[in-house]
């Protein structure tokens, strides 16, 4: 299938994990109010991430056609999971842009 030779051709679980690394740390040194309020007082250490989703959409909202990657990471403590990390990718394998919330 060819959204599965996308995924191994652009390495997308390690390529969102290392951004999900990245967003993290400027997420720390940027908003630590937030970040204090998601993370609490949870070990960093006992965080599960575990990639969650990938999905090929097309978006009709913006502009005539707007095709794209969504990859999910979902941080569990505790067997509860209680934020998600989304990269959006373009069919080149570029970031887009990328989101982290709260569930």
């Amino acid at each position: 299938m060819e959204l599965e030779n996308w995924l191994l051709k652009y390495n997308v679980k390690k390529m969102t994990i290392d951004n999900y690394n990245n967003y993290i740390k400027s997420y720390k040194l940027e908003e630590p109010e937030d970040y204090a309020k998601v993370f609490k007082d949870k070990d960093i250490t006992k965080i599960d991430i575990v990639f969650h989703s990938i999905s090929y959409v097309i978006n009709y909202w913006y502009v005539d056609e707007y095709k794209y990657i969504s990859a999910k990471l979902r941080l569990e403590y505790d067997g509860c999971g209680f934020a998600e990390y989304e990269a959006i990718y373009d069919m080149n394998g570029i970031t887009e842009d990328d989101y982290f919330r709260k569930i």
